[in-house]
């Protein structure tokens, strides 16, 4: 019955339900189909509602709906132009779905528009190096050292060099870039990984985590190996 009352009224009532949606997507009573709901009941109120269809995105994405997570960032775009955060969110997408110009696109816009943050450079250098753009990922590396905030001190960034450098066969560098990606992995804990990955399933993250210092050490060793 609260809860009827609560989303009875007009658009004052859509923040109640994006709140809602949040403390189901990012809070500690983690359900996807909670949160999709409130998000969904969000943007029937008010259609232009900051964030609301670019939450939905970020569900319909973690659930492999690239169909809907695509309509719904679009959603974002047209109703909330200035939310620019959406073309990371689009990237990742397109990324997903194999369309790699278009990623490659949007995540360039996107660091255009927040040079400090560190993600859109890792998601734009795994974009190059799956075009094969090995020199331009190693340029795009140079930039996000220069450019990010703590770079130096950032896992992922030193795993992308090293991947760069490793496609280049640039072994010995390499070699040096995951040593320091493994040195910084080592030090991160469930929180970082939580704080990185905002929206997935907490409950996750140690596999995540796990998942990744793995694969810091199988590019170590291919580096060592020089293949």
């Amino acid at each position: 019955m609260v809860f009827a009352v609560l989303f009875s009224g007009g658009k004052g009532d859509a923040p109640s339900a994006m709140a809602l949606g949040n403390r189901y997507f990012n809070g500690p009573e983690y359900d996807l189909v909670k949160a999709e709901e409130a998000f969904q009941r969000a943007v029937r109120i008010d259609p232009k509602i900051l964030f609301g269809h670019y939450q939905l995105a970020r569900i319909y994405f973690l659930k492999s709906d690239s169909k809907n997570a695509l309509k719904e960032i679009n959603l974002e775009l047209e109703k909330n132009p200035q939310n620019l955060r959406s073309l990371y969110i689009r990237g990742l997408i397109y990324g997903y779905s194999n369309k790699l110009p278009e990623a490659e696109a949007d995540f360039r816009n996107f660091i255009a528009w927040v040079p400090r943050e560190w993600a859109g450079y890792n998601d734009l250098l795994w974009i190059l190096m799956q075009q094969e753009k090995y020199e331009e990922a190693k340029k795009m590396v140079a930039v996000a050292f220069a450019e990010a905030t703590d770079a130096e001190t950032n896992p992922w960034l030193w795993n992308m060099r090293g991947a760069a450098e490793l496609n280049l066969k640039e072994y010995a560098v390499a070699k040096i870039s995951f040593t320091r990606a493994k040195a910084l992995a080592e030090s991160l804990t469930l929180q970082d990984w939580q704080n990185a990955y905002p929206g997935n399933n907490s409950g996750e993250a140690a596999g995540g985590l796990a998942a990744f210092r793995r694969a810091i050490d199988e590019n170590l060793h291919r580096a060592e190996r020089g293949i």
